[in-house]
């Protein structure tokens, strides 16, 4: 791999910048929704979103669960529909950004459903439009549950969010909200099964007798008091100031009251291909006048309001490719090219960010949620959103600099990540966290130019000391000395016998691994480059000396077959078949890697990891794969960020072509909507490379993660070379690899520019609309 700058002048040709021509790169956001699927094939359900809540869609035709904004959240569910006494459900749907949409029938008649957000407004709007597809007309009577179910709670919210259930407040994840969902409409209310629990801060399996309420006794909790006038409910919460309302927009013949919400009902004939439609809308706040006052107007102006989320959300999808908009400081880099593959991937990544965003949260004026809605309604993962750190500062630096040095004053050591809300830090203390938090400043300096930043002093210490403090802190957690660990190869990091530091769910990968001791060796040597630019060269020798050392103890891990071992006290050593060192490898220290390992480790890629249009985590053969099985990280699926990593890994070591050929292979797995947390590989066939993908609900598995936003930072760093370094390097050039397509907008040091080849080299054209 070579390196190369080739920055253009401002009259170079081809700078289009006017919004007729590079626009058109841009796909419609109908072009990026997801395709309808079919419920019995598919296992997470769409969600819906609008820059201050979200909620997940059931398997009904109404009704919606995890319901959160912050600092309101919702128990159980909001209210099925019956349909002559039965409770029709979804047999399809589809996610769009502005509303999810589901299609069912019953008794000859045709439904579908669209559930809305109103954008940036505490609302959810429904429409549900009932067809006479039969010959002959049909009576119709209609029962609409409306449950408020929704409480508001302050103080610090973890990934585990607060919400209500019958007892008040809790915020375990057991399995009594899942069962009502499986179970709407059916009276069944008890079953002998496994329970995920959290216990001690960690998921576990528990076996139980698991009971649920069902709706009615939902409806008549006394945690709340409903009272129902003509076509609306006021709905108080007794334990907290929370105040819901529906309205009814369809006017029904009756409604009864109950505690937690009411019931609609409608009696109607409906003609032989007659369409029927029910419009209504929920609000919350706390405060009865306001809740009322927004519930009047928007009902009064349904229609329009409804069609007009999706244009709101298409002001903002155009928003964030246009230099000097007002949602983000920078810009999302413009991708022309004319690999409708490629272009889809790509594309799936801004909207996944756009999707993700949070405005309504105390902590910072706008936020980059990392997952959601079932958990982290709140919080940014550090380890999530340094996956597409480069791209970031791009993006949003301005965002960046100010939430990097907001999280100066969370410890490392003991939190995972920022809780948006109450600020302070959340989770435990991941091994990433140090790596993770050096690369985020690490690209930001380096793209924005801003290393005067490296001198501001936070928290008692300087940006630049800092980073020197993570890239040495593998020698406060060595154990080297200790008993049993006094060979010379203990001088790397010790990560601890818990594997929840780690990986989680693979029990075998811990104490001394190759991944993260890796990237204290690349910190030492990026922090070398820091102290040389800074003029103290004696420190950056030191730093390099350092990093060589624990480079030539790392590559004494190789357990052959391209796969590498964790080392335990005692000279115990385990082989771990994961992608997660193969990843590190590849993208940190690709040159130091003897060119035998190099082949044997692509050979293990592939013939173990790779499937047709995604990956496993694990190897079916790992020792410890029967013990693993999670979606994210385990050997039947894989986390959104594991295919990034490879990519990225492939283009460092010499195979960018195999690298855009992965890419390309999982533009399929789009097709549900934007990136998840993780994608399983399912069906009959998935211990095959053939095996069937789908965005994995089991686990406890979010719908939707920021981890798949790199996907994006692909296109820019890998194929187009975008990596810039404190010696000036801005572009790395692949040896005999060019990109077909041009990359608009890409923000470098407060200026504009286009990436694209010229004479098989990547080359950057200064654009003409100045800086930002």
């Amino acid at each position: 791999m070579t390196f190369l700058v080739l920055i253009g002048a401002t009259g170079c040709n081809d700078n289009r910048t006017d919004s007729g021509s590079i626009s058109d790169s841009i796909p419609s956001l109908e072009e990026l929704s997801g395709v309808w699927v079919s419920s019995d094939t598919v296992e997470m359900e769409p969600s819906i979103r609008n820059f201050r809540g979200q909620a997940l869609l059931n398997r009904d035709m109404t009704s919606i669960s995890w319901f959160v904004s912050a600092p309101f959240s919702g128990g159980y569910h909001t209210g099925t529909l019956r349909v002559n006494g039965k409770t029709p459900k979804a047999t399809t749907w589809r996610w769009q950004p502005w509303q999810g949409l589901r299609k069912g029938s019953v008794d000859g008649l045709d439904i579908l459903s669209s559930t809305r957000m109103l954008f940036d407004r505490d609302a959810i709007m429904w429409q549900v439009d009932i067809t006479n597809s039969d010959t002959l007309a049909k009576d119709l009577n209609l029962e609409l549950d409306l449950i408020g179910f929704i409480s508001k709670y302050g103080g610090d919210w973890q990934w585990w969010y607060p919400y209500p259930k019958m007892s008040g407040q809790v915020t375990k994840r057991d399995e009594e909200v899942e069962n009502i969902r499986d179970h709407l409409g059916e009276e069944v209310f008890t079953s002998e099964g496994f329970s995920w629990e959290l216990i001690d801060g960690k998921p576990q399996l528990v076996r139980i007798m698991m009971k649920w309420p069902g709706d009615m006794e939902i409806l008549g909790s006394s945690k709340y008091h409903a009272t129902a006038e003509k076509n609306r409910v006021l709905i108080h919460d007794t334990e907290t100031d929370a105040v819901i309302s529906f309205s009814l927009v369809t006017p029904p013949d009756t409604m009864t009251a109950w505690n937690s919400g009411a019931t609609a009902s409608w009696s109607c004939t409906i003609a032989p291909g007659e369409t029927r439609s029910i419009k209504y809308l929920m609000s919350y706040g706390d405060d009865e006048e306001d809740v009322k006052e927004n519930v009047t107007a928007w009902s009064s102006d349904f229609d329009t309001l409804f069609a007009g989320i999706k244009d709101s959300w298409e002001e903002k999808w155009e928003m964030i490719f246009r230099p000097g908009n007002d949602l983000i400081s920078g810009c999302f880099p413009v991708l022309e090219t004319d690999d409708s593959l490629v272009r889809k991937v790509y594309y799936t990544s801004p909207l996944t960010m756009l999707y993700l965003t949070n405005t309504n949260l105390p902590e910072h004026d706008k936020v980059f949620l990392t997952g959601g809605p079932r958990w982290g309604a709140s919080i940014t993962f550090y380890w999530d959103i340094t996956l597409w750190s480069t791209l970031w500062a791009a993006v949003d630096p301005v965002m960046m600099k100010e939430h990097l040095s907001a999280w100066f004053g969370i410890d490392p050591d003991k939190y995972y990540g920022k809780d948006n809300f109450g600020g302070k830090g959340v989770g435990n203390g991941y091994s990433a966290n140090y790596w993770a938090r050096f690369q985020l400043i690490r690209d930001y300096i380096n793209v924005t130019g801003d290393y005067e930043y490296l001198d501001e002093i936070i928290e008692g210490k300087s940006v630049l000391e800092h980073l020197e403090e993570y890239a040495l802190n593998w020698q406060k957690i060595s154990i080297y000395g200790s008993e049993g660990a006094t060979d010379d190869i203990y001088r790397l990091a010790d990560f601890g016998d818990d594997e929840w530091n780690l990986l989680e769910c693979v029990p075998t990968y811990k104490h001394i691994v190759p991944s993260f001791n890796i990237g204290y060796a690349w910190m030492m040597r990026e922090t070398a480059k820091l102290y040389r630019q800074h003029g103290d060269q004696p420190k950056a020798d030191t730093l390099d000396a350092l990093a060589s050392d624990m480079i030539g103890r790392i590559l004494k891990l190789y357990a052959g077959d391209g796969v590498w071992n964790s080392l335990y006290p005692g000279n115990k050593t385990i082989e771990v078949r994961h992608c997660l060192d193969f990843a590190f490898f590849g993208k940190y220290i690709p040159d130091d890697i003897p060119g035998e390992i190099k082949e044997e480790m692509i050979e293990f890629l592939y013939d173990e990891l790779i499937t047709d249009h995604w990956m496993r985590a694990q190897s079916l053969l790992d020792i410890a794969a029967e013990n693993s099985d999670r979606a994210d990280h385990g050997p039947f699926g894989a986390f959104d960020g594991w295919p990034v990593d490879i990519i990225d890994a492939l283009t460092q070591m010499g195979y960018p072509d195999k690298a855009l050929e992965f890419y390309r292979a999982v533009e399929p797995v789009t097709y549900e909507g934007i990136w998840a947390q993780a994608h399983e590989l399912w069906g009959e066939n998935k211990t095959n490379k053939n095996a069937l993908v789908r965005i994995a609900e089991r686990d406890w598995c979010n719908r939707e993660s920021s981890s798949g936003i790199a996907f994006a930072q692909v296109v820019l760093k890998n194929f187009f070379g975008f990596y810039p370094s404190p010696d000036g390097e801005v572009l790395k050039a692949s040896e005999n690899f060019q990109f077909d397509g041009k990359l608009h907008h890409v923000l470098y040091k407060n200026d504009y520019y286009t990436l694209e080849y010229e004479s098989g080299k990547p080359v950057m054209k200064k654009e003409k609309i100045g800086k930002r």
